[in-house]
């Protein structure tokens, strides 16, 4: 008497139990090595392998139908609006009289706190000449009041 792996919920059991005494699935007659050597075949390639672990016959294989082909993917009608909508508002900059891309309110107020840093965000492409005189001058009055300034 020996122990053996159930081969359905993995435990020790008795080789000559007839059923697992966990789960219940019944034990195959291991057949004789004579009878084991004429009766071997070829395993199919859709069947499932789990290494070493003896085979069970009489418990059938089982089937794995092969997979379908994946359905087309169909985009809701409202996400390819809504990509058109955001591509229309992407081209579509607002753009001041005179031509030139108008000063966003967070630069507007941190070129007034920390003009040192920010106002060379007026240098980008877009700005006018009267944006950027405003920048830097303003710039220039601070440096200016910092080194009139008494000590």
């Amino acid at each position: 008497m020996a122990l053996i792996e159930c081969y359905e919920c993995k435990r020790n059991i008795s080789s000559e139990a007839s059923a697992c005494i966990h789960c219940g699935a019944p034990l195959a007659e291991q057949p004789t090595h004579a009878q084991a050597q004429t009766a071997a075949a070829p395993v199919q390639p859709s069947t499932i392998s789990f290494g070493s672990l003896p085979r069970n016959q009489a418990v059938p294989e089982a089937f794995v139908p092969p997979a379908p082909e994946p359905l087309p993917k169909v985009m809701p009608a409202a996400a390819g609006r809504r990509r058109r909508q955001q591509a229309e508002q992407t081209v579509a900059r607002p753009i001041n009289e005179d031509g030139s891309r108008p000063v966003e309110s967070w630069l507007k107020i941190m070129v007034f706190l920390l003009p040192m840093v920010f106002v060379w965000f007026l240098l980008r492409s877009g700005h006018s000449a009267k944006q950027r005189l405003f920048g830097f001058g303003w710039l220039a009055l601070l440096i200016l009041a910092s080194w009139l300034s008494p000590k």
